[in-house]
C-alpha cells in the first residue's frame, strides 16, 4: 500500500469514527475503487482480529490465534459488512425518498464500511476484567453510531426509518457472525474462540 492511499485511508476512518457526517456524505458521492473498500473492512476487522490473537497465543496456541484473529475474523467481519449492507440498502431504498430510490448497492456499502472503523478498539478487548465487557460492549454501540449515521447519510433517511433500516441490518450482521462462527465450531479441528464472544472452531 502506498503512503498516499494509507494516509487517504487514515483520514477517512479517523473521521468515520468521529462520526463527521461529511465524511460519510462524501464516500457515498465517490465511485473509487474497490480496493479501498475492501482494505477499510479488513482493516477495522484486525480489532477484534488482533485481540483473539494474542487471546491464543497466550493460552500457548500460536497457530490457534493466529488463524482465529488474522485470518477468520477479517474474512467473517468482510462476509458480515456485505451482508448487513445488502439488508441495508434492501430495506432502506425503499424507506428511502423518491430522489433516493435508485440509489446502488454498492453505494450504500462503500458508505457502510467506513461504520465499521470502530471495530478497531476492539483491539482494547484484551485488557483484563472488568474492563472485557466494557470495551466490547462500547465498540458495539459505537458501530451501531457510525452505522445510523452511514444509513443517514447515504440513502437520506431520516428518524424511524433510520432505526427500522438500522434495526433490519444489524440483526442480518449479528446472525451472519454468529452463523458463520457456529458453523465452523462445527468443524472438528480444534477449537478457536473469537473475542466477538461468539464460539469459534
Amino acid at each position: 500500500m502506498d503512503a498516499s492511499l494509507s494516509g487517504r485511508l487514515g483520514e477517512r476512518m479517523c473521521a468515520a469514527a468521529l462520526l463527521a457526517h461529511s465524511l460519510y456524505r462524501n464516500v457515498a458521492g465517490d465511485g473509487r475503487n474497490i480496493l479501498e473498500t475492501v482494505l477499510v473492512v479488513l482493516v477495522a476487522a484486525l480489532g477484534f482480529g488482533v485481540s483473539t490473537f494474542l487471546g491464543g497465543a497466550s493460552a500457548g496456541s500460536l497457530a490457534t490465534g493466529l488463524l482465529a484473529g488474522i485470518v477468520l475474523e477479517p474474512l467473517v467481519t468482510l462476509a458480515a459488512w456485505l451482508g448487513g449492507s445488502f439488508a441495508a440498502w434492501l430495506v432502506g431504498a425503499r424507506l428511502a425518498p423518491a430522489e433516493a430510490k435508485s440509489i446502488r448497492f454498492w453505494t450504500v456499502a462503500r458508505v457502510l464500511v467506513f461504520a465499521q472503523t470502530p471495530n478497531l478498539a476492539g483491539v482494547l478487548v484484551i485488557l483484563p476484567p472488568p474492563y472485557t465487557s466494557g470495551v466490547w460492549l462500547m465498540a458495539r454501540l459505537w458501530l451501531l453510531a457510525a452505522t445510523s449515521t452511514a444509513i443517514r447519510e447515504s440513502l437520506g433517511l431520516s428518524g424511524g426509518r433510520v432505526l427500522v433500516t438500522l434495526a433490519v441490518s444489524a440483526a442480518v450482521y449479528a446472525a451472519l457472525l454468529v452463523g458463520i462462527f457456529s458453523a465452523i465450531a462445527s468443524l472438528d479441528v480444534g477449537r478457536v474462540t473469537s473475542v466477538h464472544g461468539i464460539g469459534g472452531l
